[in-house]
């Protein structure tokens, strides 16, 4: 399942922040670099309780699209600072972003972006299809 999700993930980066997606592709970032921890662990493993709490009431009611939704608030809010940035300041500034994310700025965030359950449906079929 893992594989799945990151899958999803980096198709949904493309299609909702393409610009950041062709910066993090020629700098040669893999989705896999920073959002495996992120997503398998539902925010848990670095994220402030407060943003974990609320990310694990929205899943029990919304499944999967709310732990996309807030990664890619997350990446929205951070993309004018990564787009400056190069491979290993990158990678740095993603590791930290767990320390520096304002949670209600990230949901305030979160419900405007227009991921529907047919784009992960979409994504889901695409990875099972070459797997």
């Amino acid at each position: 399942g893992a594989h799945r999700v990151l899958y999803v993930a980096e198709k949904l980066i493309g299609k909702f922040l393409p610009k950041l997606s062709r910066h993090l592709d020629k700098e040669g970032i893999h989705v896999t670099m920073f959002a495996t921890q992120w997503l398998l662990t539902l925010y848990a493993s670095s994220f402030p309780f407060e943003l974990v709490t609320r990310v694990w009431d929205c899943f029990l009611a919304e499944g999967w699209k709310i732990v996309y939704r807030v990664m890619l608030a997350i990446l929205d809010d951070a993309s004018p600072d990564l787009l400056k940035l190069h491979f290993e300041e990158i990678l740095h500034y993603l590791r930290d972003i767990p320390n520096k994310v304002d949670g209600d700025a990230i949901f305030r965030k979160v419900f405007g972006i227009p991921l529907k359950y047919r784009h992960v449906k979409k994504y889901e079929a695409e990875w099972k299809a070459q797997n």
